[in-house]
């Protein structure tokens, strides 16, 4: 195993012992995400937690995209790296971070990006850009739906530390690499968002009944 490998392993399980005592996660339709081969995972936005909640519950190893300012301070770029996060210049096109998505799609990786660009400021799915389904179209990899609920209770925006809680991810059955011309990726946002949006409504319902 590489020592990159070896790395994320040592950070993946830190994540998954502070998820389950901190937040107890919970992860549902682990198995609809393919084990081999480039998968896009486009997920809905609500707290930092969301990138290690998304990505380290699978067993196969994931890259996901950063915001390109975390990555000043030598200690924060080290942990990033060795999670597998990529540089994003929020805001500014970049065509690079794009192209090395796309790249890592096609090596056989596994990426999970946030199609909403931000946190979300309320709780509720905003608009999924549809940049993710242009990278997709490009790789000719599949898009599976991903859902965090309770990510935005114990961190929203505002506030400068989680609290303890509940946080569930739920993943759905992957969706075929839409075609690579404008219309057809933005009208497989609009689907991937639905999907993302029924996910959640899924937990939530699971939720209630065991309350």
């Amino acid at each position: 195993m590489k020592d990159a490998d070896l790395v994320y392993a040592g950070w993946r399980a830190l994540y998954q012992l502070a998820y389950i005592l901190l937040f107890r996660i919970r992860a549902v339709g682990v198995e609809r995400v393919p084990r081999r081969g480039g998968v896009l995972l486009a997920a809905n936005h609500q707290s930092f937690l969301d990138p290690p909640a998304v990505g380290m519950a699978l067993p196969r190893q994931m890259h996901f995209m950063a915001r390109a300012s975390l990555f000043r301070w030598p200690l924060a770029a080290w942990a990033l790296h060795g999670q597998h996060a990529v540089p994003l210049a929020r805001g500014a096109g970049d065509l690079s971070a794009m192209r090395l998505a796309v790249d890592l799609l096609r090596e056989g990786r596994g990426l999970v990006l946030f199609p909403e660009g931000t946190r979300t400021p309320d709780g509720e799915v905003g608009e999924f850009k549809p940049g993710f389904a242009t990278v997709a179209a490009r790789a000719r990899v599949p898009v599976v739906p991903a859902a965090v609920d309770g990510g935005f209770e114990v961190w929203p925006r505002w506030q400068r530390v989680p609290r303890p809680g509940r946080v569930c991810v739920a993943y759905g059955e992957p969706l075929e690499p839409p075609q690579s011309n404008k219309a057809s990726c933005v009208a497989a946002a609009a689907e991937v968002r639905r999907r993302v949006v029924a996910l959640l409504e899924s937990i939530r319902d699971a939720n209630d009944r065991t309350a």
